[in-house]
C-alpha cells in the first residue's frame, strides 16, 4: 500500500492541520524565542548539566525488549488517570518508537488499558476494532489513519496491541482511541444511521436529512479542504448547527428505553461519540472554533468521556504542544506569528490535577519527514542541533544521549530556579524551513508547568511510510 500525496496537501496549512496558528485578532503574543530562552534562566549551564548527569536515567528507544530501563517512570506516573506522551516532531520514527516503548511499559507494568493518539475518532475506531481481533488486515486499518500516521511505527504499535490482546477477556484488553477531530470517516455516518434506525426509527428521516447536509465531499482529506478553505464563515454556520442538532438527536436516542434494552446493532456510546466527533470537526473548523482552541477542548472531552466509559487509565500520544500541562503557552510556526493557546494538556491538568501527568519528548539532531504542505508531498529534512535559545540545547549537554529526567526531582537553587522559569522547546509540524529552525517553538511559562518529565533522544531517524 502506498500513500497518494495528493495536491490537497499543498492546500493544508499549520492552521488547518494542527490548529496551532493565529486565527483571530486580540490574541496576546510573546516575542520570539529569545524572550523565553533557556539561557536567560538563573544559574549556570554547568550546574544544570551536572544535575542531569546525577538524576537522568538511560532509556532504550526500540519498542522491543525488556522494559527495566523505564522503571523510574513508576514514580513519575504514580496514580495518574491520563499520561500525555509528547513528541517534538511528528515526522520521526525514533520518537514514535520510544513512545511505543513507554506505552508498552504503562500497559504491561502499570495496568493502563487504552492507548489514545492524535488521530481522528473515526479512524481510531477502525484501529481499535483491529487490535481487538476483527478480521481487518493491519495495513488496511493503518491505511485509514491520518496520512502522517500511515507508517511502519504505527503498524508496529497496533500489531503489538493485537498480540497483547490475544486470548485476553474483553475487560482486560488494551484499546485504541482516536482522540481527535481532525477528519471524518464514512463509518461515523453509516453507524449513526444504523443506530437511529434500530432504536428511534421515527427520528430516522430527520437524521438522514442532517447526514445528507453534512455528507463527505470526496475523501476525508478533500472534505477537510472543502470545509475549511472553500467555504465562508457564513456558509459554515448552518453546517455547525446541523451537526449540533444531529448530536442532540443521537444523544437523546441513546438515552431511550429501546437503546437501554440493547436493541441497537451499534453500541449507543459509539453512536454518541460518532456524532460528537462529527460536531467537533465542524465546530473546530470554523473561525470561532480555531480562535477558541475548540479542537483541543474536544480532545480533552473525548479522553474524559472514554475514561468515564471504560474506567481505563489512558496513555495519550500527541505533539508536545497538545500534551504540555501548562494552562496557556505560546506556539510559533513560521511564517505565522506566535500566538497564545490553551491546549488539551492544560485542560486535562485542570480536570484531573495530579491525575494528569505530562511527559515530553525532545531530540538533539537527525532527520525528520515533513513538508506536507509542499506540492508533491513530504521529504526528509536534516535537522541541526537546537539553537541555544531552546531548552533542548541545555538538555543535550547531559552525558547520556537517550534518557529520562523527572523535572520534579530536587536540585540546587540555580537548577530549581531554572526549572521554575520560562522555557522554549523546539517543535515541528507539517512544514519546516531549516533556515528558520530557532523559530519553530513552544514557549512555556516554566519547564515544570509544561512537563513532569522529559525524554531526550540524541539522534532521530525519519518516519518510514508504508
Amino acid at each position: 500500500m502506498s500513500i497518494d500525496h495528493a495536491p490537497y496537501l499543498s492546500t493544508l496549512s499549520r492552521r488547518g492541520l494542527f490548529g496551532l496558528a493565529a486565527a483571530a485578532a486580540g490574541t496576546t503574543l510573546l516575542r520570539g524565542p529569545q524572550a523565553t530562552a533557556a539561557g536567560t534562566a538563573v544559574g549556570t549551564e554547568d550546574a544544570f548539566a551536572d544535575w542531569l548527569d546525577r538524576h537522568a536515567t538511560p532509556v532504550r528507544t526500540s519498542p522491543r525488549g525488556p522494559l527495566d530501563d523505564l522503571t523510574p517512570l513508576r514514580r513519575t506516573v504514580r496514580d495518574a488517570v491520563v499520561v500525555g506522551l509528547g513528541e517534538s516532531a511528528h515526522g520521526t520514527h525514533t520518537q514514535f518508537a520510544l513512545k511505543h516503548r513507554v506505552a508498552r511499559y504503562l500497559v504491561e507494568e502499570l495496568g493502563f488499558r487504552t492507548i489514545a493518539w492524535e488521530e481522528s475518532w473515526g479512524s481510531g475506531v477502525v484501529l481499535d476494532r483491529y487490535v481487538r481481533g476483527d478480521g481487518t488486515d493491519a495495513r488496511s486499518a493503518v491505511g485509514q489513519a491520518l496520512f502522517m500516521l500511515r507508517s511502519q511505527a504505527m503498524l508496529d504499535l497496533v500489531r503489538w496491541m493485537r498480540e497483547f490482546n490475544r486470548g485476553r477477556p474483553d475487560w482486560d484488553q488494551v484499546r485504541f482511541l482516536g482522540a481527535d477531530v481532525l477528519e471524518l470517516r464514512a463509518l461515523q455516518y453509516d453507524e449513526i444511521e444504523r443506530f437511529t434506525a434500530a432504536v428511534a426509527p421515527a427520528r430516522l428521516p430527520r437524521v438522514r436529512a442532517l447526514l445528507g447536509v453534512l455528507a463527505l465531499r470526496g475523501t476525508p482529506q478533500e472534505h477537510l479542504v472543502w470545509y475549511k478553505y472553500r467555504l465562508t464563515e457564513d456558509e459554515r454556520r448552518p453546517l455547525v448547527a446541523a451537526a449540533r442538532e444531529l448530536h442532540e438527536l443521537v444523544r437523546d436516542a441513546a438515552e431511550s428505553r429501546a437503546a437501554r434494552r440493547g436493541r441497537a446493532a451499534v453500541d449507543p456510546d459509539d453512536a454518541v461519540l460518532h456524532a460528537y466527533a462529527l460536531l467537533g470537526f465542524y465546530e473546530s473548523g470554523s473561525a470561532a472554533g480555531i480562535a477558541d482552541d475548540v479542537r483541543d477542548r474536544y480532545v480533552a472531552d473525548l479522553l474524559t468521556f472514554w475514561h468515564e466509559r471504560t474506567g481505563h487509565r489512558i496513555a495519550y500520544g500527541a505533539a508536545n504542544a497538545h500534551v504540555a500541562a501548562a494552562e496557556e503557552m505560546v506556539v510559533e510556526f513560521p511564517p505565522d506569528p506566535p500566538v497564545r493557546r490553551r491546549l488539551a494538556g492544560g485542560l486535562l491538568r485542570a480536570r484531573y490535577g495530579a491525575g494528569y501527568v505530562a511527559v515530553g519528548t525532545v531530540f538533539d539532531h537527525g532527520t525528520v519527514l515533513t513538508g506536507w504542505e509542499v506540492d508533491g508531498g513530504p521529504r526528509v529534512y536534516a535537522v541541526p542541533p537546537p539553537s541555544p535559545s531552546f531548552a533542548d540545547a541545555l538538555l543535550g549537554r547531559a552525558r547520556l544521549g537517550d534518557y529520562l529526567i523527572d523535572l520534579r526531582r530536587g536540585g540546587p537553587t540555580e537548577v530549581r530556579d531554572r526549572l521554575d522559569g520560562p522555557a522554549s522547546l523546539r517543535i515541528m509540524s507539517s512544514a519546516y524551513d531549516p533556515a528558520r529552525d530557532e523559530h519553530y517553538a513552544q514557549h512555556l511559562p516554566s519547564w515544570r508547568a509544561g512537563f513532569d518529565a522529559l525524554l531526550h533522544v540524541r539522534t532521530v531517524a525519519a518516519t518510514q511510510l508504508v
